[in-house]
């Protein structure tokens, strides 16, 4: 078993389902799997996190009795991991590892099984909307590697976040040429966008306001292996989205991305959880 999650750790196998909507969409499910290897994960052309910068950034191997595939998460409390729904929606085994930039050597492994994710109810897999689920992990310590992040306040409105740079974090491939996974965890900056941004790579039908869109420039981009990581403001460290969606185009070529809008989902992550965003 050990060399099996190393070997699934090592290459790029992440798998992608077929998304049926209106035809000539340019979107892809990223870090989804069904039948066959696609494209795989990274951020492209990111810069090498430091030790401890990102305490609250989780890796999840995933198996779905089939495959083995990679996505990312956010530590949001001792007992949760905040992540996509397209990432867990058929997984019957999760491997969670904490607390290291080198996802090889986590300073913390975990494993669960199905019976300890929840998916979002109303999670739509044609569309990709409501791509937020949960994951019950062991009870884990803090340290100085391993930190929750911070969710916004309940409000009874939020920002469009619509001009501010935002942070995105994984491990993975560096570009579209690559095979291998990044050692080190690598990240990059964004701007977010009006979704119209979006609404012009990808079908309308496929967009909503539970959505953030986020530019790409210098060949810099978001791939299938990012799937569930967090994406956090600049500014405030925040996580204000889950990295949901990329365009079929490729990882370099600048094309926008799709985030799941965490505002929009703070009642059910509560209600699930029982943490409160005060």
């Amino acid at each position: 078993m050990k060399s099996l999650i190393a070997l699934a750790l090592l290459l790029c196998i992440t798998t992608a389902f077929e998304i049926r909507g209106p035809r000539n969409t340019q979107r892809e499910r990223l870090g989804s799997m069904v039948k066959k290897v696609v494209l795989s994960s990274r951020i492209a052309n990111g810069q090498t996190a430091a030790a401890n910068e990102f305490p609250y950034q989780a890796g999840l191997l995933l198996n779905n009795g089939e495959h083995f595939y990679f996505c990312g998460g956010s530590l949001i409390s001792n007992e949760w991991v905040l992540t996509a729904a397209h990432c867990t929606s058929t997984a019957v085994k999760v491997f969670i590892y904490l607390g290291s930039i080198t996802h090889l050597y986590p300073i913390v492994p975990m494993e669960v099984d199905k019976c300890d994710i929840k998916v979002h109810y109303a999670f739509d897999m044609k569309t990709g909307r409501n791509d937020i689920a949960l994951i019950k992990i062991p009870f884990v310590i803090y340290s100085d590697a391993i930190q929750p992040v911070s969710l916004p306040k309940c409000a009874a409105s939020y920002p469009t976040y619509i001009g501010e740079t935002v942070v995105a974090s994984g491990w993975g491939c560096t570009s579209d040429r690559s095979k291998l996974y990044s050692p080190v965890l690598q990240f990059a900056n964004f701007r977010v966008v009006t979704n119209e941004v979006c609404t012009d790579e990808y079908s309308s039908s496929l967009i909503d306001n539970e959505q953030i869109c986020t530019a790409t420039v210098n060949r810099i981009g978001i791939c299938t292996g990012d799937s569930g990581g967090p994406l956090m403001l600049a500014s405030s460290k925040l996580q204000i989205g889950i990295v949901s969606t990329g365009s079929s185009k490729g990882c370099e070529t600048g094309a926008p991305a799709l985030h799941t809008r965490v505002t929009s989902y703070l009642d059910w992550i509560r209600a699930n959880t029982g943490l409160g965003f005060k």
